[in-house]
């Protein structure tokens, strides 16, 4: 972590600046809860480079019950980043941090990003918690609905009780909502509710979030998956200093499709007032604006801070002034949503006819475009690709195979759109 240089300074800019919750955010971003919002000199940093606020590495109430020393490994050719190991902050760490976080830091808001596992009745623990870290200056309660690696959790009824957090719990609306609602009378200051894409129930549970009056709700688009691994020696994983192979919270570039997705549901289903917060995949200024234009208010980032710390924000900053300029937006309100509104369904999809071509000079006859497996139109013939252009399925297939630039699609004009029958 480089902990001195010169870091530009980042004019406060109006343009960029929202209210959420009743808190005024500099600009649309957060350092995502996880290994870069842990420490003292972490938050320094941040704010020091412009970053609006930092979800603080999430903590446990009572002490986690797996924290381990932490095993990551980026797999640059794929674009995901994974760990199987990690250290959680036991609660009164993190109020600790809080307080000198409030102390050494000027502009960056402070989310105190909480779990209760304890055996509290009903939800006495998550209310307990929170007005803990409410009194050690946290700007924003974030319940961690999320966590991919857990897998326990209290439930709210009186004779039994189930083993489910995380990912587990963040599935249910009712019991979520229940919590934020419970939350969000038991402090003064905004709630966020953290949800996790696991079960295809993201929207839902947003809009239950939202019905229950919480200041924003917040994705994370990190999946449990399995890395790669040697199928000469399964006793060996892919991760350094780790003996087996297990299932590890995938994060990064490639998670970036899922994360907008995410982030449209939590739109349509919580309408144009509700505040979100999207994560996932981001590593551009690009990348940002295409969540926002998705539907997010505040862009949360965390692997590229991992890989690169926290002073490539004024860059993005800078450029996302001039994106506006050029397109004559006044704040990020006036583009956020446009992406949501232009999504269409298949069945009203403008589909244009055509056919692949081939630039004779550039193809050399290597072939691949021939080996598509479901194209009938190509053939090489003297050395040279030939498309048949009443076989061609115009699916353009053959112009991302072809490492030589050498075909590309010609229109014909537009498909006629055939209406699905309704049943």
């Amino acid at each position: 972590m480089k902990k001195s240089g010169k870091i530009p300074v980042v004019p406060d800019d109006e343009s960029l600046a929202m209210t959420v919750g009743g808190v005024r955010f500099r600009n649309p971003f957060v350092v995502g809860s996880g290994p870069t919002a842990k420490w003292l000199d972490q938050l320094v940093l941040a704010d020091r480079s412009g970053w609006a606020g930092a979800s603080l590495k999430l903590a446990f109430d009572p002490e986690p019950y797996i924290s381990l020393p932490p095993r990551y490994r980026f797999f640059r050719k794929e674009g995901y980043h994974a760990f199987t190991a990690e250290s959680r902050l036991k609660f009164d760490e993190c109020l600790r941090l809080i307080e000198s976080g409030r102390k050494n830091t000027k502009d960056l808001l402070l989310f105190a990003n909480i779990t209760y596992v304890g055996d509290k009745p009903g939800l006495q623990g998550w209310m307990d918690m929170a007005r803990k870290a409410e009194a050690a200056g946290a700007h924003i309660i974030e319940l961690n609905m999320c966590c991919p690696n857990m897998s326990f959790n209290v439930t709210l009824t009186e004779n039994a009780r189930t083993e489910q957090t995380g990912a587990s719990l963040g599935q249910n609306a009712a019991v979520v909502s229940a919590i934020a609602e419970a939350v969000k009378g038991a402090v003064g200051i905004p709630v966020f509710v953290k949800l996790t894409p696991e079960g295809g129930r993201i929207g839902d549970v947003a809009r239950a979030c939202f019905e229950k009056g919480v200041a924003c709700v917040c994705s994370t688009a990190n999946r449990l998956a399995v890395a790669d691994f040697d199928i000469e020696n399964l006793g060996q994983g892919p991760y350094r200093l780790q003996d087996e192979p297990t299932l590890a919270c995938f994060s990064g570039p490639w998670i970036k499709p899922m994360a907008l997705r995410d982030v449209v549901e939590m739109r349509r289903k919580g309408g144009p007032a509700a505040r979100v917060l999207g994560t996932g995949g981001i590593s551009s200024w690009q990348d940002a604006v295409q969540m926002i234009m998705c539907g997010a208010d505040l862009v949360g980032v965390c692997t590229e801070t991992m890989l690169h710390g926290f002073d490539f924000l004024p860059k993005w900053l800078k450029s996302i002034r001039e994106f506006m300029a050029r397109n004559g937006y006044a704040a990020v309100r006036d583009f956020r949503d446009l992406a949501v509104e232009r999504l269409a369904s298949a069945d009203r999809l403008t589909l244009h006819g055509g056919y692949a071509e081939v630039d004779l000079e550039k193809c050399n006859g290597c072939g691949l475009c021939e080996g598509v497996g479901h194209c009938r139109a190509i053939s090489i013939v003297d050395k040279k690709s030939r498309i048949d252009r009443a076989e061609c399925l115009a699916c353009s297939t053959c112009v991302d195979v072809c490492p030589r630039g050498a075909i590309s699609m010609k229109e014909t004009g537009i498909l006629e759109r055939k209406s699905c029958k309704k049943n």
